[in-house]
Parts: structure tokens; sequence; C-alpha cells
């Protein structure tokens, strides 16, 4: 029999249903305490749900969760229990306030934990400066790049220093320097707190192998689990990725063909896409400063940078999505306008 006050977590026998979809069924899994749990699988594969069932957000239907050394179904136990665990839901800035400043949003959820005027200030100084937002209290939380509102998501749910901290696919959507930096706060964080458990879910597998253990997960139900070496071990992979394929039924494991890129050839006639010193500003901040490059015809070309580096703006320039502010964007030699419809049709 497992000794419990080793889990903060203990899953048994649930099964979830949203009308006629099952997200869960019949799952059964610990979650041992002090450690970084992930929860590994592709979207779709019911892993937001156990997350909010275990965080107490979403209603047992059937089996049973121990959180903390109690029953989630109890209505007192998780009323007890519920702030002692913290709670990033999946999105971008999704348990943010976008009209309120990046401060304000703190000290709204300091307030509902209670704290005083003194220790919300104290907590929020040591938070901003982990994150390095402390330069930014004022801006509001919805003109934060990507990597930013989730450096205040997790700054919200750890304004209460919780014991159990449960992040639904924290770094989706966010660029790769961002990532890296989420997970170094991670780990400063766990340093000073050894004793708070974490629950992560991802798809991505470069995470994945940062975590003390893992529960692979696929259709509702657990394939496996036990540590990343653990698994490439049990299945004979020499990368984690190939260990979650091979922990997959044979019908969903694809035709497991390696992926070839024939070269390019070289194409005749001008070049598909041209950019001129492209600058766009918005106001006093400029988004693109002149920025030139050629895009030649059948060319697979991809833009790569942080959040708010201005990839994006450059796309809407280059589609006559927006207008910029100077230079000249041309498509198979013809000016790019954004009032231009017949021009834009190429694309």
């Amino acid at each position: 029999m497992t000794n419990m006050s080793t889990m903060v977590a203990s899953v048994t026998g649930v099964t979830h249903l949203y009308g006629k979809t099952q997200a869960l069924k019949d799952v059964s899994v610990e979650i041992p305490s002090g450690r970084m749990v992930g929860l590994l699988g592709p979207d779709g594969v019911g892993k937001s749900t156990l997350l909010g069932l275990i965080a107490g957000a979403r209603k047992i239907q059937v089996g049973t969760i121990q959180v903390l050394g109690g029953d989630m179904a109890n209505v007192r136990y998780r009323n007890a229990t519920c702030p002692r665990i913290a709670y990033m839901p999946q999105g971008l800035g999704k348990n943010l306030y976008a009209e309120l400043s990046v401060f304000e949003n703190l000290d709204f959820f300091g307030r509902l934990f209670g704290q005083s005027a003194r220790e919300r200030r104290e907590r929020i100084g040591i938070l901003l400066k982990a994150t390095g937002l402390d330069p930014f209290p004022d801006r509001p939380a919805g003109k934060l790049s990507g990597g930013m509102k989730q450096k205040l998501g997790l700054c919200c749910a750890l304004i209460h220093d919780p014991d159990f901290l449960i992040l639904d696919e924290p770094t989706t959507g966010v660029d790769p320097l961002s990532r890296r930096q989420f997970w170094t706060l991670i780990d400063s964080i766990r340093t000073g707190r050894t004793d708070m458990s974490v629950l992560v879910s991802t798809a991505y597998m470069d995470e994945a192998e940062r975590f003390d253990s893992l529960i692979a997960m696929n259709a509702g139900k657990v394939l496996a689990t036990g540590s990343p070496e653990q698994l490439r071990t049990k299945t004979g992979s020499e990368s984690l990725e190939k260990a979650f394929v091979a922990l997959l039924p044979k019908d969903k494991r694809g035709d497991q063909r390696k992926l070839m890129i024939p070269p390019r050839k070289e194409a005749d006639g001008e070049p598909a896409i041209v950019a001129r010193g492209l600058t766009r500003r918005f106001g006093n901040f400029t988004a693109v400063n002149n920025v030139s490059f050629s895009i030649e015809r059948g060319e697979i070309f991809g833009f790569l940078g942080s959040n708010g580096c201005g990839k994006t703006t450059t796309m809407k320039m280059l589609t006559g999505l927006l207008p910029a502010s100077e230079g000249e964007a041309l498509l198979f030699g013809k000016p790019v306008e954004a009032s231009n419809l017949e021009t834009r049709k190429l694309y």
C-alpha cells in the first residue's frame, strides 16, 4: 500500500466525459511530493482535464482524487485546500486581466488571498525581480509579449506561496528564449522551496527531459510512468520522442519514415518577394527597422526570433495587411499595397 504522505496527489479510477466525448478513461496515477512531474502527450489526450480535476477546478464525475492528503470530492476539504494550490491554465495570459497593469494584476491576486498591503508589496517586489518584470510594473498586461505574459501569470500563481503548483502547457506559443527563461525561473523557485510539488503538462519533448518523472498519456489513458531515462530504457529508444511513439498503440505510430526534404531547384526569373528597407512605427515605437531581404520562387523562408521582435509586423507589411512607414515590399515585381486587392490575391 502506497504511503500517502509521499504523494501530493493520488488519482484512482477517474473517468471524465464532455457530453458523449470521453476525455479520461479509468485513469489511475500517483504524483510524488516535492518533485517536478510532467504530463506528456499531444493536444486532446486529456492532460488539461486531468490537471483541472486535480486542481479542484473541475467536478469529479467518476473515481477519487486525493490531493495534499484529503478527498477533493469533499466540498469543505476542497475549499480549505485550494488556497494551497496554484493553478495556471493553458493559454497566454489566461489568468490575467489585460486592462490592469503588471503591478495591479499581482496586487489583485494578493488581495484575493487576504494578504496585507505590506505583505503584497514585499511579495510583488520579490516576484517581479525574480522574473525580470521589475522595469515594467505600470505596463498593461494586454501589451506584454507572450513570454512576459507567462512570467506574469506565474507570478500571480505564486503570490500566495503555494505548496502545489500546477501548470498547463505554460510555454506553448512562447519563443525558445522565453521558454528557457521560464524554466530557469521555475528551477530557482524550487531551489528556495524544495518542498513545493510541481505538476506540468507539455507536448515538448525537450522540456519533458528536465522533469523528475513523467506520465505519458494518449486518448485519455496513461501509457506509462517513470523518469525520462526509465521510459527510454523501457522502450529501447535513444530519445524521449521515440520512446513516446513506441508507447503508442501500433496503429497510432504512423509509418515512422524519416522526413527527407529534397534540395530546392534554382528558379528562373525575379524573386517572389523582395523587401527593401521596410520600417514600421507605431507612434514613438519602432517595431521593424530598415529590414531588407528577398525570397526566391519555391524557397521555404522562415522568420526566427523572440516574441515582440517584429516577425508578425513584417509579415503583415509583406501581405499588404499593414502599410509600411518607410521602404517597400514587392510581390513578383509588383508593389505590395494595403489597398491593392489584385496584388494581394497573388498570395
